[in-house]
């Protein structure tokens, strides 16, 4: 095994380590609807970035979305909580690179003109693109606290709770929503 791989898994240990507090913290603030939640890692303009965008991947349907869930509070917390200083500013650079596209801010875009801008760096990001690289992290954090949260496991997705009568096998019928699962990967 090469030095570099083992220091990378040593890593991925101490994230997922450390990952069940910071998801309990969030947990645990979903209570607190009427107040708003911040870890303070990311500024105010960053962090309504965030709330921008976490709305764009997961709005809100006949399901709750992701402002509903709190998602942007979640990814905060993941951010300054469990990740390294190089991915932190990964994902500082990215989102002030984003609020400085042609020019503009943001902010200023229609709905429209974000929907598109943000469906851009999605498709280059995961073609392994550099420059967009941050916005896998935020993505992946985004449906993992969307998905993890009360709203998320029991409102978009089937959940069958486990405590009771153990059924083997449960019915999905074409148009049901997914299976709920537990299993939560970081990156």
């Amino acid at each position: 095994m090469k030095r570099r791989n083992l220091i990378k898994g040593m890593g991925v240990v101490a994230l997922y380590s450390s990952f069940p507090a910071v998801l309990s913290e969030f947990l645990s603030s979903c209570d607190a609807k009427d107040k708003p939640l911040r870890a303070g890692f990311f500024p105010d303009d960053e962090f309504d970035l965030l709330e921008q965008i976490s709305d764009i991947i997961l709005p809100r349907t006949s399901t709750p979305g992701a402002l509903d869930v709190r998602v942007p509070y979640f990814i905060d917390l993941v951010v300054k909580d469990c990740m390294s200083k190089d991915d932190q500013q990964l994902v500082k650079k990215g989102l002030q690179d984003l609020n400085k596209t042609n020019g503009k801010a943001f902010s200023s875009l229609t709905a429209d003109e974000k929907k598109q801008l943000v469906k851009n760096i999605d498709e280059n990001a995961f073609k392994e693109d550099a420059d967009n690289a941050w916005f896998r992290i935020v993505k992946k954090l985004a449906l993992i606290g969307y998905f993890t949260s009360q709203d998320g496991m029991t409102k978009a997705l089937n959940y069958v709770q486990v405590p009771g009568d153990y059924k083997a096998s449960v019915q999905y019928k074409k148009g049901d929503k997914a299976m709920a699962k537990t299993f939560l990967m970081y990156w």
